[in-house]
């Protein structure tokens, strides 16, 4: 097992339209929460990204319906989006995480990734 971690702070977006794009992440890597408190405070728990949806409900009291809105606060992001979103949202933008078809492709939801075995030529 890798004792290596990820602190991805990103708020998403690049300093320069040149910066380099970052490398995609797996749900399998350890990542640092950075889920934001005040005084710019960061929970900092090393977690695996396949527990985050866990993590944000069970330490940080994420639930309620799926329409509710709630502000994303990873590295105090502030975004406002419905909790069926927030996941997604953290997986995409801040951890960068990405899903892997056996054929090579690569993609940034896993629910597209699903799509796409439904017609792969490799599945």
């Amino acid at each position: 097992m890798s004792s290596h971690f990820y602190n991805c702070s990103s708020n998403g977006l690049s300093e320069s339209s040149t910066a380099p794009v970052p490398r995609a992440h797996s749900l399998a890597e350890m990542f640092q929460c950075m889920w934001g408190y005040p005084q710019g405070l960061h929970c900092n728990y090393l977690l695996r990204g396949h527990n985050m949806s866990a993590h944000l409900h069970e330490v940080h009291g994420i639930h309620g319906s799926e329409k509710s809105r709630v502000e994303c606060k990873w590295n105090h992001c502030g975004q406002e989006l419905n909790i069926e979103s927030l996941l997604r949202h953290v997986e995409l933008i801040h951890m960068r995480i990405a899903y892997s078809c056996d054929c090579g492709e690569t993609f940034s939801r896993g629910d597209t990734l699903d799509t796409h075995k439904k017609h792969c030529s490799s599945q």
